[in-house]
């Protein structure tokens, strides 16, 4: 979900507020555009907040922008390049809430890749114990995507099992976020309540000003649509959205959807 398909980045640093360096207020501003849908200009704020990181020898905010440079290169399908983000960070200086946060963005580059046997593997490699510590919003972000990759195994029971702790752990908080794994789950399944989940995972993205979370739920929409002229509408919009947030690679993906 990649979607996650939902932007995290502001919780790797919401605890770095309080004590600024250029490396986390580079972060901060990276990840504003980020959120805003400004690709190209968050990359290149992390980039510069990387470097500055490394100049500060703090390994843990090092960690924490690798993590979003990864998230980023997932959401524009660029994955051999996230991966090898992901490889440079240093796990064993990462505190709990960042290794989460770590786990999440494997998680989601494996779901991206289709290899859900791993993003399962990845979801019961952490306790309960730690699952308990994290953020909610982490932690509910960890249960959505499992039970995406559930679903995609032909698991329904714990696909159906995994939204519902999702449910408990957003708690009310991420409307949007929740309906769209549900979305996801029920176009997997077949069910037909996914396009219903779908309408209301887009209009909170919209109403959230959440621009790469809209093009990416109507590229899923257009997936689950049936009517051949209704789904070439959603990936029109999709691909035209994509491209002017630079995503080419999504762009093409959405565009290609079209010819279907």
């Amino acid at each position: 979900m990649v979607i996650r398909r939902l932007l995290l980045c502001g919780l790797f640093f919401a605890s770095c507020v309080f004590a600024s360096s250029e490396s986390k207020d580079l972060a901060f501003r990276a990840d504003k555009a980020f959120q805003a849908g400004k690709f190209a200009k968050a990359y290149g704020l992390y980039e510069r907040a990387l470097l500055s990181s490394r100049k500060e020898s703090d390994i843990l905010s090092e960690g924490r922008i690798l993590i979003s440079m990864a998230t980023l290169r997932t959401q524009s399908l660029d994955l051999q390049f996230a991966s090898s983000l992901l490889q440079q960070v240093q796990k064993a200086e990462l505190d709990t809430n960042t290794l989460a946060a770590y786990y999440l963005a494997w998680m989601d580059l494996f779901l991206e890749k289709k290899n859900y046997g791993k993003v399962i593997e990845l979801k019961y490699s952490m306790s309960e114990k730690f699952l308990d510590k994290i953020p909610d919003a982490i932690r509910g972000s960890i249960l959505c995507t499992a039970a995406i990759a559930f679903a995609a195994k032909g698991d329904a029971k714990n696909a159906k099992k995994y939204l519902k702790d999702a449910d408990e752990a957003f708690d009310g908080d991420a409307p949007g976020k929740l309906a769209f794994a549900e979305a996801r789950v029920a176009s997997i399944l077949g069910q037909n309540s996914a396009d219903s989940l779908y309408k209301v995972a887009l209009q909170s993205s919209i109403e959230s000003s959440r621009p790469f979370m809209s093009a990416t739920i109507l590229y899923y929409r257009g997936q689950n649509e049936k009517n051949r002229a209704t789904a070439k509408e959603y990936f029109v919009r999709s691909a035209n959205a994509f491209e002017l947030m630079g995503l080419s690679r999504n762009h093409d993906r959405a565009l290609q959807a079209t010819e279907r």
